[in-house]
């Protein structure tokens, strides 16, 4: 089954590039999307960075521009990552909703220059991350609100701009993903990662020789229900680019048991994992 990981950050740390990617072939997956994150005092990697990183190994890495939406020039973000090659960028970390008024220049500069737009939608790493691989000592001074990202926030945009591919991260996390979904049923130009264990829970005190992973009731009757179509579903392993103990295994068996624990069709497989990934970022 080829693939192809719609979600990687990277954190600068360019040493690491040639032992990820090749690590992530070892597992199946032929080329991947990545972008920068944020650290402590709300600065992040640059898109220069990241042209950089896809340099080293360019025919695996497909790199999108980073920016925190209304802290800072998105619009001159946009046109950077433009002007580098970039086909998408990643948004994240809204001051405001992601559709207040102030927020459509930005949008607008990426549809005329044909980018993919992945938003982060749902809760976002806070407190319990301290100390981990995402900065978020500033994310108390900029007043940060995951609920500025839920995945409605993205339906006025799509109309806008029914033209540009708007990739929702995480399915918009658990909180909203009947949300996410219903946007996949009325806004052809809506998509969703899955990453990462979105599916599934893991039972507390599964019997011993059990398994523990279980596919959630709610994303069950999602999918039965047609309202969750696979075929608007793109994989993503949410890992970081630059860290030495990146590995993409439970990434990989995550998908392949979601999968299956639905029941999905091996073209609805074929479509999470590579097709529809592909498709929106023009790859054969």
């Amino acid at each position: 089954m080829r693939i192809l990981d719609f979600h990687l950050h990277y954190n600068g740390n360019i040493d690491d590039a040639k032992r990820f990617a090749q690590l992530w072939r070892e597992g199946g997956v032929r080329k991947a999307v990545v972008f920068g994150m944020n650290y402590n005092d709300g600065s992040h990697t640059s898109a220069r960075e990241l042209a950089a990183l896809a340099e080293r190994v360019p025919d695996f890495f497909i790199p999108f521009a980073y920016l925190n939406v209304g802290y800072e020039d998105c619009v001159a973000g946009v046109r950077e990552a433009q002007a580098l090659g970039f086909k998408g960028v990643k948004f994240i970390y809204a001051a405001k909703p992601y559709d207040d008024d102030e927020y459509f220049p930005i949008y607008e500069a990426a549809a005329k220059a044909n980018m993919v737009c992945l938003f982060h939608t749902g809760i976002v790493v806070g407190s319990v991350g301290k100390g981990g691989l995402h900065g978020v000592d500033f994310q108390g001074p900029w007043r940060i609100s995951s609920n500025y990202m839920r995945p409605m926030h993205l339906d006025r945009i799509a109309r806008a701009f029914p033209d540009m591919p708007i990739v929702g991260a995480h399915l918009g996390s658990e909180s909203w993903y009947e949300e996410a979904t219903s946007m996949l049923a009325w806004q052809n130009n809506v998509y969703f990662d899955m990453s990462i264990a979105q599916f599934h829970y893991v039972r507390k005190n599964a019997p011993e020789g059990q398994e523990d992973r279980v596919i959630k009731s709610r994303v069950r009757e999602l999918y039965d229900s047609g309202q969750l179509d696979l075929h608007r579903i793109l994989f993503g392993s949410d890992s970081v680019v630059g860290n030495p103990r990146a590995d993409p295994g439970w990434a990989l068996s995550t998908l392949k048991f979601e999968l299956e624990g639905l029941g999905a069709t091996e073209e609805e497989k074929e479509a999470v994992s590579w097709g529809t990934a592909a498709r929106l970022l023009g790859i054969a």
